[in-house]
């Protein structure tokens, strides 16, 4: 939000401020949205996988048809990575000593997309991993580099040049590793996209939508260097899609989760 924060403000004429509602994984703060009047001065900034996991794993008092999309501000890559001296070279490795050892992966969160990903790559490819919350994605690598665990799925941090990266999720090849293979391209077409993303209450009229995602639209144009700069500094991909691409994304995204939490029967906590 912050890396589009002054010029957005400068166009729209508005002060934007921050308010932080921390707590639930997301669900207070997707609440506090909900019940805010739909005229564009309250806005929600999720990534689409965490506020459909709430909906799917919190019990949220609310649902997708609770919000209105109005657009991404930046895409966030999900990387599996290892220890450099592991002897998993490739995910397929992995993904082929796992059909017949115990091994461990670490993510950020119980339920995490991250988890549902491995979780459905390993019913696809027969196994079945030990999946290890760890907080935060810094102790997650960390958590590698010491043995702990044999593989991590994590936004990257800035530490994995310390650790070799297998792949990452992405429909695309990320031009800060392009060697580094897709999940899709290794045949795995499965799994969101994480987008950090605007999100307005129900009823907020069009016209007020298409204004701010025009503003963040503009301003990426005009400040592209500066922001793809800033963004490349915090591990994002700086990238404005509209409210039909977002609405359809997290669409998608809730319809993954709910069937992968479904298949694990895990509970709902």
């Amino acid at each position: 939000m912050r890396l589009f924060k002054d010029h957005v403000e400068k166009l729209l004429g508005q002060p934007m401020v921050m308010i932080y509602k921390p707590g639930a994984a997301g669900v207070i703060a997707g609440a506090y949205v909900k019940e805010s009047k739909p005229d564009g001065y309250t806005l929600f900034i999720s990534s689409n996988t965490s506020l459909v996991s709430s909906m799917v794993t919190r019990k949220a008092d609310f649902t997708l048809d609770d919000f209105t999309p109005i657009c991404t501000l930046t895409l966030s890559p999900i990387i599996f990575a290892v220890k450099k001296d592991s002897p998993y070279k490739t995910f397929k490795d992995f993904t082929e000593a796992a059909t017949t050892k115990k091994l461990k992966y670490g993510t950020t969160a119980a339920l995490s997309a991250t988890q549902l990903i491995v979780e459905a790559i390993g019913r696809q490819e027969g196994f079945q991993a030990i999946h290890v919350p760890i907080a935060g994605g810094a102790k997650a690598m960390a958590t590698v580099l010491g043995g702990h665990v044999d593989m991590a799925g994590v936004s990257p941090t800035g530490i994995e040049s310390q650790l070799r990266i297998l792949a990452v999720v992405l429909q695309n090849r990320w031009e800060a590793y392009p060697d580094v293979p897709t999940l899709k391209e290794l045949g795995y077409p499965i799994g969101p996209e994480v987008y950090f993303s605007l999100y307005a209450p129900k009823g907020t009229p069009k016209e007020i939508v298409d204004r701010i995602h025009g503003a963040y639209t503009r301003v990426l144009a005009e400040h592209r260097e500066e922001i793809t700069k800033r963004a490349k500094g915090i591990n994002q991909i700086a990238r404005v899609l509209g409210p039909e691409e977002l609405g359809k994304m997290s669409r998608d995204s809730y319809d993954f989760v709910k069937t992968m939490v479904s298949k694990i029967q895990a509970p709902v906590n």
